[in-house]
This record gives C-alpha cells, sequence and structure tokens, in this order.
C-alpha cells in the first residue's frame, strides 16, 4: 500500500516537471523557469538551534522499569531539519502546478527516528483561479483543483517557525483528494473537499514528533538505546500515506466573506469550515508499529473499547484573518469529535512588520530590511480522560501554549527567526512547562 502511495507520488511529481521541462532555461537570479517565466524551480534550506527543557512524567510501571512520558531530546542541538525543492507556477493559462519535495524534514518526521527523510509534500495540479490571503475577488470564479494539497482550512502563512496546539492537531498536513472552490461576486465564496483523510496518530506539539512504537520504545530491554524519548503526544492528523480511496473518503466544505481595500492593505476574511470521515479500524503508520485511527484510540484508552462511541470522527471551526497596514491578525477555533471524543479550543496569531530599510549594506546587498515580531496563544480543552494504564494518558491533558519571537530579513531570501514557546500542561492536578528554545534560519535558492 505505500509502496504504492510512494510510486504514485513520484509519477505526478515526475509529470509535473516533464510538462515544464521543455521551455526551461537557466535565470540570471537562480533557479529555472519557463521561456516566459511562469514556472519557476526553487528551493530552501533551514537550519536550527534548538533547547528543549526535560520533564518527565511516569505513567506506568512493567516488572521493574518504570515507563516514562519525557521531553523527546532534552538541552541543546544544532539541526539541518529540511532541505526542500519547489517547482510552482503557470504551466498554461488558466491550469497551475506545484511539487514540494522535502529532504531530511526532520521536523515533521513521525516517528522521527524512523520516519520517511524523504516525502513528497505537495504535487498539484489546478484549473481555473483560486484568490488566496487577503486578496479581492475579481467577481465571480470557479476552480478544480486535484493532487497533494493543504486543507483550505489551514493557516497559509505562519509568522513563527512553530506551530502551534491546533495548528499541531489538525490541518498540518497536505490531503490527497479533489478540491472545488469559487467566488460568488466580490465578497463571498465557498469551498468543497473530497480526500483520502489523513491517518489519526500521536505526535508531540514541539518541533521533534518523539518516538512512539519504534522497536526500541516497545522492547523494554532496548528501551535505553532509543535516540528519542516519547514526548507529550495529543492526537493530530499524520501525512498521507495511501492515494487510494477505500470506501472512508472524507468530505469537506466551507463558506467565506472577505472585504479587503482597494490598496490591499487592510481586510479581513472569515471562514467557517467542517469535515467529516469515518475511522478505520487501522491504518499502518511509517516507522512505527503503532497503528493509527481506531486501534490508536483503543491502545490510548488502555483497550477500553466502551469509552469510545462508533467511528465517525469530525472537525468544525471558524477561521479570522484580518490585516490592517503593517499589523497581521489570524484567530481560529475548532471543535472536534473523535469516536465520541470531544476536544474543543482556539489558536490565536498577531505580528506587526516594522521595515528597516536595510540598516547597512555590504557592496551593492542591503542587510536587515525588516523584523516582524508575533505572538501565538493555543488552548485545548479535552472533554475526555484516558484510564489508568493508557501508554499516553497527555492525549487528554488540557494544555495552553503561547509562542512568541520575531522574524528579521537579513537580506532577501534569507530571514531569522528566534522564538520561545511556554507550556501550561496540566497534570493531573498540578502544571508542568516543557518549554522549548529554537532559533531558525532560512535561506532560499
Amino acid at each position: 500500500m505505500r509502496a504504492r502511495a510512494r510510486l504514485a507520488s513520484k509519477c505526478i511529481v515526475l509529470a509535473l516537471l516533464a510538462t515544464a521541462s521543455p521551455a526551461a532555461t537557466a535565470q540570471e537570479s537562480g533557479g529555472l523557469a519557463t521561456g516566459d517565466g511562469r514556472f519557476r524551480l526553487k528551493g530552501e534550506v533551514k537550519v536550527h538551534f534548538r533547547h528543549s527543557k526535560d520533564y518527565y512524567v511516569t505513567v506506568g510501571r512493567i516488572g521493574n522499569v518504570d515507563i516514562d512520558q519525557r521531553t523527546t531530546d532534552p538541552g541543546g542541538s544544532f539541526e539541518v531539519s529540511t532541505v526542500n525543492l519547489i517547482g510552482e507556477g503557470d504551466l498554461t493559462d488558466g491550469l497551475k502546478a506545484k511539487v514540494e519535495i522535502h529532504f531530511i524534514d526532520l521536523y515533521n518526521r513521525n516517528p522521527t527516528s524512523t520516519g520517511d527523510e524523504v516525502r513528497v509534500r505537495e504535487a498539484w495540479l489546478r484549473f481555473g483561479k483560486r484568490v488566496d490571503g487577503l486578496k479581492a475577488f475579481e467577481g465571480t470564479s470557479l476552480y478544480v483543483q486535484a493532487g497533494k494539497a493543504p486543507r483550505f482550512a489551514k493557516q497559509t502563512t505562519r509568522r513563527l517557525e512553530s506551530y502551534g496546539l491546533w495548528g499541531t492537531a489538525v490541518n498540518r498536513f497536505e490531503e490527497i483528494g479533489v478540491e472545488a472552490g469559487g467566488s460568488l461576486g466580490r465578497h463571498v465564496y465557498w469551498r468543497a473537499a473530497a480526500a483520502n483523510g489523513n491517518p489519526l496518530f500521536l505526535r508531540d506539539t514541539n518541533s521533534l514528533a518523539g518516538d512512539n512504537g519504534t522497536p526500541e520504545r516497545v522492547d523494554l530491554a532496548r528501551l535505553g538505546e532509543a535516540p528519542y524519548n516519547s514526548g507529550f503526544p495529543i492526537f493530530y492528523d499524520a501525512q498521507a500515506n495511501d492515494t487510494r480511496l477505500s470506501g472512508k473518503a472524507q468530505a469537506g466544505g466551507g463558506l467565506g466573506v472577505r472585504f479587503v481595500s482597494d490598496d490591499g492593505r487592510r481586510g479581513i476574511d472569515v471562514l467557517g469550515w467542517a469535515f467529516h470521515r469515518k475511522l478505520a479500524d487501522r491504518v499502518d503508520v511509517e516507522g512505527s508499529l503503532y497503528g493509527g485511527d481506531l486501534d490508536l484510540l483503543d491502545d490510548g484508552m488502555a483497550g477500553q473499547v466502551n469509552l469510545l462511541d462508533g467511528r465517525d470522527k469530525t472537525e468544525a471551526g471558524v477561521n479570522v484573518e484580518a490585516r490592517w497596514e503593517r499589523l497581521s491578525l489570524f484567530g481560529q477555533y475548532v471543535r472536534q469529535e473523535v469516536a465520541g471524543l470531544v476536544r474543543k479550543g482556539f489558536e490565536v496569531e498577531a505580528s506587526y512588520r516594522i521595515p528597516l530599510n536595510g540598516l547597512f549594506a555590504v557592496g551593492d546587498q542591503p542587510w536587515l530590511n525588516w523584523v516582524q515580531p508575533a505572538v501565538r496563544v493555543s488552548r485545548i480543552e479535552n472533554d475526555f480522560s484516558v484510564p489508568a494504564g493508557s501508554f499516553s494518558p497527555s492525549f487528554a491533558w488540557d494544555w495552553t501554549k503561547i509562542d512568541f519571537g520575531f522574524r528579521v530579513g537579513i537580506v532577501r531570501n534569507v530571514d531569522l527567526t528566534a522564538e520561545y514557546a511556554r507550556h501550561d500542561m496540566e497534570v493531573w492536578g498540578w502544571t508542568l512547562h516543557p518549554d522549548e528554545l529554537l532559533v531558525t534560519l532560512r535561506a532560499g535558492f
């Protein structure tokens, strides 16, 4: 199954590149482009310094061995997290394509030590025009998109490198399916989508997902050999791993309204959305012995299936995006029900972009062009608890995460982000703070 998925993804990528390649020519600015400059190949590299506070919670004991949930990788580390190759643009009038491949992909691998190190993140074709972000509609329009692409409910631009709690839990990864949408006049728009639905799995909310279900962590005799700890996982939708529609497809829809000033400097967008699918009995997850969907829920509830109700998975929410001159705001409220287990909460991010206009120059190149401080607050509240004996009681812990920091534009296509994640993780009547510092240098080419 997974081999077919990878083969199909590679075929999509090769087809897109082959379509663009006949007219490709070298550009002085770097990368490749079609003869008319509409389809470009580009890339980026991300290098990090990460420091994670060391916390652990003993969740059980087998024989004379304590079973802990612990910070994925405590202490400080320099890491190259990813090298990304991206091709995007118009193949012909009315036909747009994108392909994005990640190498290493350290911060998206799950489990961290055994997940795929090369992955096709996006590969899609779009017929018609889709207007994203706070841009005005020109009038009534229609588009159809097919392939592997982000959910339309995802926050398209994060001002910090990290993810919030809900940015991790839902909408994080691309899905394989078909999406249609359009605008009804200049202010109202709609979205509809059908996809396989990404498997329900578990991961930590900081940079590294942690190791869960890896050979070293399920064999008590080898537990000390595990490269990474479990972290403090929550339920989340993992990366897509199957190109087949097996009768349990996910359906979703959204309706939005958008008002943008004529100069584009002020605007607001409100989108209501919902997705629904049936959970599978088990979904294999690359690199882990744990299964996704109902198999994961059964293990998380310590085998007490009476605590689950059916196999429906539904999430509904409202996104609000606004801009006022240099001030940007994104907010999201989400309510999710998974086999009768309900959780809800919000995520709000605000940022302010300050132009520096090049504080100094090296040769003809201005350095330090802008800085953008940002803060994000996210909260998950669970209307369920897990029984004693669960391998991951953190599923049910209420949680507040505050991310704050800044991004600075050093030179064109090079920026630095420094941020700190403050956690208030409510654990059986007391609060833990598995905080993390993350500094990211990103270079595009």
